[in-house]
C-alpha cells in the first residue's frame, strides 16, 4: 500500500458569506473583513497606505484579494506566504492610537473624534474583551478633558498596548522565581513583567494555514465558553477561516456601553458585502450623544435611523440588526455573558419613523449640576460637580415596543410603577423631566394608529384641566392671581391618587371605572361631546391599552404656572 500524501496547503483562501457553519457573527465578521479590505484600497491609492504594508503586492491595479457580493477572496500568492499575508493584514485591521483601539474598516474617509473611539472601545470591553487579563495588555488609565457642546467633561478610559484581535499579540505577565518558597509553597513574584507573546492559531510554523480545529471562547464570540472545564470537546471550534471571520466580526459589529457593567453588541444582518461596505461607516456614531444608548433595541434604531439619514444618497437601505445585552448575572458577576437577545427588522419605515421622532424629543442631554455647599456650621466653597449625562427612561421602552411590533406607549404603566435599578428610585420620579416631549409626541398625528388613541389622551388632558382648574378655584378663589403652595399640594394628590387609581386597575371594569370617574368629575369635556364614537372603541378594544393611554396623558400633562421640573439637580446620572 502507497504512502498517503498530506494535503497540500491552499494559497488562497475563500470565505462565503452565506457557506455552512456561517453565523449571524461569521457574516458580520466577513462584512468587517471586506470594509477593511476597501479601506486598504482606498488607502493605497491615495497615498496613505505604504506598499510594504499591504497583505501581498497589487497586480497591476488589481488588489492581491477578490471581493463579491457574496464571497472574499484572500490570495496569498505561495501557501507558505499566508502568514505573512495574514500578519499584515491584521496589523492594518486592528491598531491602537494614542492608547485607544482603532479599527479604520469600521470608519469612512473621516475618522471619529477622541469621544466617539473612547465610547467604542468601552464597549468592545465590555462584551469582545471583558476579561482583561487574558485579552491583552494595558498600560493603567488615562483621563482626558473634552469638550462637549461647549461643557468641560472627563473622559477616562483604558490605554491599550496589544488585544487579541490582533491575532499576534501578547500578553504582560508578573515574573515568578523558578523555584518556590519554602513556607508557603508557591513561586514569588519578581517584580518584574513579561510579555508572553501569543501566536495567530490559523498559522502554523511554515506560515502556512494549519487546516485544523480552533477552540473559541468568548473573547471571539462573547457568550461562547466551554461548557464544563472537565471536557473539552464541549467547546465550540472554528476551521481556519472561521477563525479568520470571528476575528473581524468586532469589525463589522458595534459595541457600545449601556452603563458601567452593561453593554449592547450589535450584529447587522449582511446579505451583500458591497451593500454593507457602503453602509458599515453610518452604523458608526458620529458623536458624543449619539454614543448614548439605553438598551438593545434603541442602540439598535438608533444606528438604522443614521443609516436611513445617508440613504437619499447612498441608495441603500439599513439592514436588520440582532441586538445582544451582555451584562453580570447572579450566578456569575465577573463575566458579562448574554442575557437577552432582540431582532429588530428595517422594512417598516413607519418604525423608523416613529423612532426619530422620539429620538429628537427625547434625546440624551448633558446635565451641568449646580454647585452644592458642604452642610456645616460654617460658609464654605460650593463643591464642583462633574457634568453628566441623563438618559430617557421612555425611549427605550418606545424602542423595545417599536422593534416588537406593538403600540409604541404599551406597557407604560411600567414606568409608573416600578423601580429603577440603577438608580433604586421609581421610574416616576424623571417623568417630568420628559414631559414636554412627550406631549410633543402625543400632539403629533404620525405617532398614532387610529384617530381614536390621541383623543383619548386629549379627553384625560381635558378633565385633568377641568379638575385643576376647580381645585384652584376653591382653594384660591377665582380672583387670585397666584399660585398658593395649598393649591400645589392639592395637585398633587389629585394626581398621586389618579395614578393609582389607574396602575392599580387589574381589569377592564377597574380601569373603565377611573376614567369614567375622571371625566365625570372633570364636567363639561368638549373632546367627549364631539369625539365620543371614535374614542368609546378603544376604551373597549384593549383595556390594558387604555389603561397605558390614560398613564401617558397623565405624565405629559403640564399645567399653566407650574415649572417644568427641569431643575438639573434633580436629574439622575
Amino acid at each position: 500500500m502507497g504512502k498517503v500524501k498530506a494535503a497540500t496547503a491552499p494559497d488562497h483562501l475563500t470565505l462565503d458569506l452565506f457557506a455552512a457553519g456561517m453565523s449571524l457573527l461569521h457574516r458580520a465578521g466577513l462584512g468587517g473583513l471586506a470594509c477593511t479590505l476597501k479601506a486598504m484600497e482606498r488607502q493605497y491609492e491615495a497615498g496613505t497606505l505604504a506598499a510594504s504594508k499591504l497583505p501581498a503586492a497589487f497586480d497591476g491595479d488589481t488588489p492581491p484579494w477578490e471581493i463579491s457580493n457574496q464571497s472574499v477572496t484572500l490570495r496569498f500568492g505561495k501557501p507558505e506566504n499566508a502568514g505573512a499575508y495574514l500578519k499584515r493584514l491584521f496589523a492594518f485591521a486592528f491598531q491602537v492610537k494614542d492608547g485607544l483601539i482603532y479599527l479604520p474598516g469600521q470608519y469612512g474617509d473621516v475618522p471619529p473624534s477622541f469621544v466617539v473611539l473612547a465610547a467604542i472601545q468601552d464597549g468592545i470591553q465590555n462584551t469582545f474583551l471583558q476579561h482583561g487579563p487574558t485579552c491583552g495588555s494595558r498600560s493603567g488609565e488615562r483621563m482626558v478633558t473634552v469638550e462637549i457642546n461647549e461643557t468641560p467633561m472627563s473622559v477616562t478610559h483604558d490605554v491599550f498596548t496589544s488585544y487579541k484581535h490582533q491575532g499576534w499579540f501578547w500578553l504582560d505577565r508578573d515574573e515568578r522565581s523558578k523555584e518556590k518558597d519554602p513556607k508557603t509553597g508557591k513561586k514569588p513574584k519578581t517584580g518584574r513583567r513579561l510579555q508572553n507573546h501569543q501566536e495567530f492559531p490559523a498559522v502554523n510554523e511554515d506560515g502556512e494555514l494549519s487546516g485544523a480545529q480552533h477552540e473559541i471562547d468568548n473573547k471571539l464570540s462573547p457568550g461562547g465558553i466551554v461548557r464544563h472545564d472537565r471536557y473539552k470537546e464541549s467547546a465550540a471550534c472554528e476551521t481556519d477561516g472561521g477563525l479568520i471571520c470571528l476575528h473581524f466580526a468586532m469589525i463589522g459589529c458595534l459595541t457600545l456601553s449601556v452603563n458601567r457593567v452593561t453593554a449592547v453588541l450589535l450584529i447587522p444582518e449582511i446579505t451583500d458585502l458591497f451593500t454593507f461596505v457602503e453602509t458599515r461607516s453610518f452604523f458608526t456614531p458620529q458623536n458624543a450623544q449619539q454614543c448614548r444608548i439605553a438598551g438593545a433595541a434603541d442602540a439598535a434604531l438608533q444606528a438604522q435611523v443614521r443609516v436611513r439619514a445617508r440613504q437619499t444618497a447612498s441608495g441603500f437601505a439599513a439592514p436588520s440588526c440582532h441586538a445582544i445585552t451582555c451584562k453580570p448575572t447572579q450566578w456569575n458577576k465577573k463575566q458579562k455573558p448574554r442575557v437577552a437577545t432582540i431582532d429588530v427588522s428595517s422594512a417598516n419605515a413607519i418604525v423608523l419613523d416613529r423612532f426619530e421622532r422620539a429620538l429628537s424629543q427625547l434625546a440624551p442631554r448633558l446635565v451641568q449640576p449646580n454647585p452644592s455647599a458642604e452642610k456645616s456650621g460654617r460658609p464654605t466653597k460650593a463643591k464642583k460637580q462633574e457634568p453628566f449625562w441623563s438618559d430617557s427612561v421612555v425611549r427605550p421602552m418606545i424602542a423595545e415596543n417599536l422593534a416588537l411590533a406593538r403600540k409604541w406607549y404599551a406597557g407604560f404603566v411600567t414606568l409608573m410603577t416600578k423601580l429603577n435599578p440603577t438608580t433604586r428610585k421609581p421610574y416616576r420620579n424623571q417623568l417630568p423631566f420628559e414631559r414636554k416631549g412627550l406631549y410633543a409626541m402625543i400632539s403629533d398625528p404620525k405617532m398614532w394608529d387610529q384617530e381614536g388613541e390621541r383623543l383619548v389622551v386629549q379627553a384625560v388632558h381635558e378633565a385633568i384641566r377641568q379638575t385643576l382648574g376647580r381645585i384652584r378655584e376653591e382653594t384660591d378663589g377665582k380672583a387670585a392671581k397666584t399660585l398658593s403652595q395649598a393649591t400645589k399640594n392639592r395637585w398633587q394628590r389629585f394626581r398621586e391618587k389618579l395614578r393609582l387609581d389607574l396602575s392599580g386597575g387589574k381589569t377592564s371594569a377597574h380601569v373603565r371605572f377611573a376614567l369614567m370617574d375622571l371625566f365625570s368629575r372633570g364636567g363639561s369635556n368638549s373632546v367627549l361631546q364631539g369625539e365620543w364614537a371614535k374614542v368609546l372603541p378603544v376604551l373597549r378594544a384593549d383595556w390594558q391599552l387604555a389603561r397605558d393611554l390614560g398613564l401617558l396623558a397623565l405624565a405629559s400633562y403640564a399645567s399653566k404656572g407650574e415649572s417644568d421640573d427641569t431643575d438639573s439637580t434633580e436629574a439622575t446620572p
